[in-house]
């Protein structure tokens, strides 16, 4: 499966496009039985394939918020990014498989925190070390990319 952004993370950077960086932007680990799909709307939209549903739960895992956002742009190869630190995990407890990370603006509840895009990882077993979700760089987009089509 590849990264995505879901079709409701598209109206919510419009929306927040004058204060993207000053969002609450979270971050969130699921399991690698999650399936992306561009017309999820939210965290927890009540259905068994929403991102909560297949939500990390091994001890030691909590949801992120981004830190140190930046919008920016690349002149050179016409492109807006949002970038920000890299989320650490310091100890996720063995169990369960990370297959991807959501990014998500959070409103409230979940039931309401709309998903803006799903990045695809190589499934990594949790074994009650160190995780980190790496972004790209800024030269490649950041942890969201922003072009005129």
């Amino acid at each position: 499966m590849a990264d995505l952004v879901y079709n409701k993370g598209l109206e919510e950077v419009g929306k927040a496009a004058t204060d993207l960086d000053g969002s609450d932007l979270r971050i969130m680990l699921v399991r690698e039985t999650y399936v992306a799909n561009k017309d999820h709307l939210f965290v927890d939209d009540g259905t068994p394939d929403d991102p909560l549903s297949h939500e990390l739960g091994v001890a030691g895992y909590t949801r992120i918020a981004l830190a140190n956002k930046v919008i920016a742009r690349d002149d050179v190869n016409d492109f807006a990014y949002l970038d920000a630190d890299d989320p650490v995990w310091a100890s996720l407890a063995t169990g369960q498989t990370i297959g991807g990370a959501v990014l998500y603006r959070h409103v409230g509840a979940d039931t309401v925190n709309p998903l803006i895009a799903f990045y695809d990882v190589t499934n990594t077993p949790t074994n009650g070390g160190q995780v980190t979700h790496q972004f790209a760089t800024p030269a490649n987009g950041g942890a969201l990319k922003l072009v005129s089509l």
